[in-house]
């Protein structure tokens, strides 16, 4: 067993304050799990007060290694100034690096940013890049903002069969406004295109409830 499972063993065991030694020299010795599990401690005030700076210093130290989870965290603290100065613009780019490595809620993050061009340069295109892989990877308010994008062409040649299929794909992964916006969509549709919209939409729903068991 690596001192890092010790910690975790102690810790889910109840022993915080052995588990919490372990993880602090792991930490200094530059371990990033160890650096992400103090910074989510601190962060949430798990027996202890809450030390918001200390969190993010953790959280740093650990996405500088490109630790995906430490990423994120730290560009949410960010981004709400959430125990420390707000700045849109760091947080954008750790949204990045969370995003490059795959974490669907940093993605959905990154394209409400060139949505909205906080923090970034406002670009349609890479907005829709973005919500694209995180709706694949079935975020579900990433679906909705898909399915405006290809109802308005924002960044994608607009599609109505393209915006029925994410506002329904939204609307079965739980975004109260989806089933709206799809109805709003299906007016401009033949009946063969909402058919053909909605089977695509059944077809990769099958396929994402398969892939997460």
């Amino acid at each position: 067993m690596t001192d890092f499972n010790t910690a975790l063993d102690l810790y889910l065991h109840g022993d915080r304050v052995g588990a919490l030694h372990l993880w602090r020299l792991l930490a200094e010795q530059g371990d990033a799990r160890s650096q992400f599990n103090l910074g989510v401690i601190h962060d949430q005030g798990d027996g202890m007060p809450e030390d918001k700076p200390r969190a993010a210093a953790y959280y740093r130290a650990a996405a500088e290694q490109g630790y995906a989870e430490a990423a994120f965290n730290l560009a949410l603290m960010l981004d709400d100034g959430d125990g420390i100065p707000a700045d849109v613009n760091e947080a954008a780019r750790w949204y990045w690096v969370a995003a490059e490595a795959g974490n669907p809620q940093a993605q959905f993050r990154l394209g409400l940013k060139y949505d909205t061009g906080e923090g970034l340069p406002q670009d349609a295109e890479q907005a829709a890049q973005w919500y694209y892989r995180a709706a694949e990877a079935g975020e579900a308010h990433a679906a909705s903002n898909l399915g405006r994008c290809f109802a308005m062409g924002e960044g994608v040649p607009r599609s109505d069969v393209d915006a029925y299929k994410w506002f329904f794909i939204a609307a079965e992964l739980g975004v109260a406004n989806a089933a709206r916006y799809r109805e709003r969509v299906a007016r401009e549709l033949s009946a063969a295109d909402r058919l053909r919209a909605g089977e695509a939409a059944q077809a990769w729903l099958r396929d994402f409830r398969a892939r997460k068991g």
